[in-house]
């Protein structure tokens, strides 16, 4: 923890910009997973409808993700940055301002709101701002921010009920305050964004990386193919449970809002403080070893928790998941990176990000559609079920292959 604590205070103010930007959009993503699928289901949307919903905007997500790996590489991360402040930002405004159900489903699939919000061009800015050897650590203690953000966040989820009980407002326009905070954030983000410094990769920077190839692992498209192959199962088993856990505490047990957001806060709170004790660990047996050590508790969770017969009961699962659910996302961020050229990292991390939202689009329409006509119980099976074959193919494929901090 002293380690953590000293780079924390020694790291440079890029870094700690980008941190707090992504710390403002983690907030926003942990109030929205709470609120979002219920205000839809309360403006009359059915389960399928949500889930095609997600489907769209993690479809956009994903060719949006690749083209900014592309050509970030080429014309600066910064700008992409700030484009994504300027979506959250209008998306806020939209939301806050009509109740047009067209125009929600469609501000919601182009912007995301109730999804993941991610950037290749973070990820591989983050990258640049510190060495090799604290580059896992700086990814840890970003992760372990932007998780107690997602904890205020689920705890924000409270808002629209505070206002219908302080001051009379009715149920549909309580969640309006939520929105005019979306748009709040996301102009703050923007903010952060615009003092950043960043040093593009041009002719001579590519020419002086020749070197770096040496002891490194080069891009290749065996080691890109296998890595999105990974991710993309993880991401699918996480999508036929996440979109919907919510909706399902809501459905199965009747708990409204306020009580799955202090759920959801709780369980992030501890998966805060998990994120060092991964860090340790991964310097200790690795980070392959360490990332798949961590998926086989969540595993497990998402494969009994349907049976459970009491929202207590399903809430105390909930947050033993939480100690391991968040532990592998800094770590697989930072030995992509490290098995990366500094030049391709966000071409590398936005191909990822890419096959990880393409195959993941497809299971928020079936998890709806199987909530809707089939049953509530099959989309964890299935989920846990994707999340075990990612972790065993990631040890299979990527045990013997190190980031340069792991050589020695």
């Amino acid at each position: 923890m002293s380690e953590v604590v000293s780079l924390l205070t020694s790291l440079k103010r890029d870094a700690k910009l980008l941190i707090s930007a992504q710390a403002l959009r983690s907030f926003i993503e942990g109030l929205l997973s709470v609120i979002f699928t219920i205000y839809l289901s309360k403006l009359g949307v059915l389960p399928l409808t949500i889930g095609l919903l997600f489907t769209v905007s993690i479809s956009f997500a994903a060719v949006r993700s690749l083209f900014e790996g592309l050509l970030a590489d080429r014309f600066g991360k910064k700008p992409f940055l700030l484009l994504l402040g300027c979506i959250l930002t209008i998306s806020g405004i939209i939301y806050a301002t009509t109740r047009n159900l067209m125009a929600l489903l469609c501000t919601a699939a182009l912007g995301g709101l109730g999804s993941r919000i991610t950037s290749p061009s973070w990820q591989a800015m983050l990258s640049e701002k510190t060495t090799d050897k604290e580059r896992t650590t700086l990814f840890s203690i970003a992760s372990f921010i932007s998780t107690l953000s997602l904890m205020i966040g689920s705890f924000s989820a409270v808002i629209p009920q505070l206002f219908q009980i302080r001051f009379g407002f009715d149920v549909i326009p309580s969640y309006q305050p939520v929105f005019i905070l979306v748009t709040i954030v996301g102009l703050a983000s923007i903010g952060l964004i615009i003092p950043l410094r960043e040093k593009r990769n041009g002719k001579a920077s590519k020419r002086s990386e020749i070197g770096e190839e040496k002891g490194e692992y080069e891009e290749t498209g065996k080691i890109l193919s296998r890595f999105a192959l990974v991710v993309s199962f993880d991401a699918l088993g996480g999508s036929f449970i996440m979109r919907f856990l919510s909706y399902w505490f809501y459905i199965r047990f009747g708990v409204g809002p306020g009580k799955v957001g202090i759920l959801f806060g709780a369980s992030r709170l501890l998966s805060a403080f998990s994120l060092i004790i991964g860090l340790k660990l991964a310097k200790r047996i690795g980070t392959i070893n360490t990332t798949v050590l961590s998926r086989l508790p969540v595993v497990v969770v998402n494969l009994i928790i349907p049976f459970v017969p009491t929202y207590t009961i399903a809430a105390l699962l909930q947050v033993f998941q939480s100690a391991f659910a968040l532990i592998d996302r800094p770590l697989r961020q930072s030995y992509l990176m490290g098995i990366t050229r500094s030049s391709r990292r966000a071409s590398m991390a936005g191909a990822s990000d890419t096959a990880m939202k393409v195959t993941s689009a497809v299971a928020p329409t079936l998890s709806g559609y199987i909530f809707q006509y089939i049953s509530i119980m099959l989309p964890f099976f299935l989920g846990g079920s994707f999340q075990l074959a990612s972790a065993l193919l990631l040890w299979i494929f990527f045990k013997d292959i190190k980031p340069p901090e792991e050589h020695e």
